[in-house]
């Protein structure tokens, strides 16, 4: 499989010819849009400028009366054992390009990557790293399976993102302290409670003695199911979780000598109740950095339940990707309704599933058909973005880490919208909208008490982005 390939997942600007050619007048707003549709990559359009005037019979996306809601973290991605195995087989200048298109900001700009704690449903075995039934001190514990891909893998990414934050998650501790005895399915048993704990430990230790310092970690990937036994999962109860985000988890990294944060819950939207329970107990306040989410079930607006109780909580999108299951549907203004919800209810970052798999959907040890963000076809060696890479770069290279959330009223129904303001003080707007056959569709954003209509393509979704200069 060692061949260089054609990469299909560069898609270049292609500028109007006269997109870039109006040059604002001294006072006037200087801005760019950009815009996608069904039948067009992402492309410079031309705009009429900002003025005083206004159509009355739109509301604005206003950016003057706009608040800071919380800040951006960025645009992530699972590099699991199932990924890592395929950039392995890479060669060299064909892996180079993939991780150019993902890591950098000329592509995708993904600034998180996920890691599995022992093997997910994504990986080509099930596997943990300690067999060795009662050593709840960690005196067999061995990561030599990931230093084998995983970890030269994990270790490439700095080279392209060298700011990259790295965070990981578990989905089945040894089976040996589990109710079934397996990695598939059962629940985690009170007793062996210190010793996951001291599994975790263990796993940073080892990670930091090679050079990758994991900055962040969920108790466990979505503790609410056991996958019926169909893949690596864990049922941990929230009593359970209190404890070990609570006690276990921060004795054991102290001990330890880590700083690791602590992220709970890790699961769907639905389970907002079960967080603010969580989030009541004083020891899991102290030391549980974030709540992560994944929004399989439930909406985004129930995350506001968890803000209303407890403000200020950090929240993170940790795992949402393709799925053949819904290819159909899931173009990019589907994407944007997803991705959007998260971030304009409380979330920092999202995060996509598996960076590369095959076109099959492989490696796979589990019963769920996701597609790879990028996708490499074994045959042809040909490589394709998924419509959510492809909606990443409609505004992940523009926004920054540290940039603002703005709280902003949406446009008209079959709109979402979201705005950001970066910390040097430009602002990045972005609007998809839904396909209307013969409806003009109109939006309008105001700045600095001028306002700009943004006359959306007909007879196709669109998504649009405005980049407006500091001024």
């Amino acid at each position: 499989m060692k061949r260089f390939f054609m990469m299909s997942v560069a898609v270049m600007i292609a500028a109007v010819a006269t997109a870039g050619s109006y040059v604002p007048k001294e006072g006037e707003v200087r801005f760019k849009v950009l815009q996608t549709t069904k039948d067009k990559p992402l492309h410079e359009v031309l705009n009429t400028p900002f003025s005083h005037h206004y159509y009355s019979l739109h509301k604005p996306i206003d950016l003057d009366a706009a608040k800071p809601s919380h800040e951006y973290f960025g645009i992530g991605v699972s590099l699991t054992d199932a990924s890592c195995w395929l950039l392995s087989q890479l060669d060299a200048e064909s892996r180079h390009k993939l991780m150019k298109t993902a890591f950098t900001k000329r592509g995708l700009n993904l600034s998180m990557i996920r890691l599995n704690c022992g093997s997910s449903d994504y990986a080509t075995e099930l596997y943990n790293y300690n067999e060795t039934k009662g050593d709840v001190e960690m005196k067999n514990f061995s990561i030599a399976r990931d230093e084998q891909y995983m970890i030269p893998m994990i270790k490439l990414v700095s080279q392209y993102c060298p700011e990259v934050y790295t965070f990981s998650s578990v989905w089945s501790m040894p089976g040996w302290m589990k109710s079934n005895g397996q990695m598939c399915g059962g629940s985690l048993l009170d007793e062996y409670m210190p010793a996951f704990a001291n599994y975790w430990a263990a796993y940073l230790k080892a990670y930091k003695a090679h050079g990758i310092n994991i900055d962040a970690v969920t108790v466990q990937n979505e503790p609410s199911t056991d996958q019926r036994g169909g893949c690596p999962a864990t049922l941990v109860s929230a009593k359970q979780e209190i404890e070990l985000a609570g006690k276990y988890m921060p004795q054991a990294f102290k001990s330890a000598g880590l700083d690791t944060k602590i992220w709970i819950w890790d699961h769907d939207y639905i389970g907002w109740e079960r967080v603010v329970e969580m989030l009541g107990d004083k020891r899991v306040q102290r030391n549980a950095e974030a709540v992560a989410w994944h929004p399989y079930s439930g909406k985004p607006e129930m995350l506001q339940e968890v803000l209303r109780r407890y403000p200020g909580t950090k929240m993170h999108l940790t795992e949402r990707g393709p799925s053949f299951a819904m290819a159909a549907v899931q173009n990019q203004v589907w994407w944007a309704e997803y991705v959007f919800g998260a971030l304009n209810n409380g979330c920092s970052s999202f995060s996509s599933w598996n960076l590369l798999l095959d076109e099959d959907g492989q490696p796979n040890t589990g019963r769920h058909p996701c597609a790879g963000l990028l996708s490499i076809d074994l045959e042809t060696g040909t490589v394709t973005e998924s419509t959510q890479a492809a909606f990443f770069r409609q505004f992940s290279p523009y926004v920054k880490r540290g940039a603002k959330i703005l709280s902003i009223e949406q446009p008209e129904e079959g709109m979402t919208a979201i705005a950001f303001r970066n910390p040097e003080g430009d602002y990045v707007v972005v609007v998809a909208a839904h396909d209307k056959p013969l409806k003009r569709q109109r939006v309008q954003i105001k700045f600095k008490d001028q306002y700009m209509a943004l006359c959306l393509p007909m007879n196709t979704w669109s998504l649009t982005t405005v980049l407006i200069d500091k001024q």
